[in-house]
This record gives structure tokens, sequence and C-alpha cells, in this order.
């Protein structure tokens, strides 16, 4: 899973004013990178779990559209 991106579609004309969330895989850690104002910055998990809840939190803090939590069994 070498660099492997999940990118957290932004959908919104958001991601024009430089805000985005991406979850990335590197090596045996997932990492959020966070661009807010056009700042890129990264918080490193191991787990990837923990990776998307901090991912969602951060969406949810920028005003960017939630994504769907795969563990509830809904669509």
């Amino acid at each position: 899973m070498d660099h492997m991106q999940q990118t957290i579609e932004n959908g919104t004309p958001d991601a024009l004013a430089g805000m985005a969330v991406t979850v990335v895989a590197d090596r045996d850690e997932w990492n959020v990178v966070i661009v807010e104002d056009g700042v890129e910055r990264r918080q490193s998990f191991v787990q990837h779990d923990w990776a998307l809840s901090y991912a969602r939190g951060q969406r949810l803090r920028l005003g960017l559209p939630t994504i769907p939590d795969p563990s509830s069994g809904t669509a």
C-alpha cells in the first residue's frame, strides 16, 4: 500500500478556496493532510480508523461536506 492515497472529495467550491482533507497511506502509517487557506499540514496515525475519524473532524471544523462512516453500515 505504499503511497496509496484516499482523497476525500470536497464537491464544493471550497476546494478552490484552498481547503481540503486527504488521507494518505505511507508504508505502515496513515497521514491526514489538511490544506487550509493554502497551507498544508499533516498528522500521522498508526490506525486507519483513527486517521479517518480525525479527517472527519477536520472536515467538520473546516465546514466541508462530511464523508460516510464505512462502519455504520448505511449508505
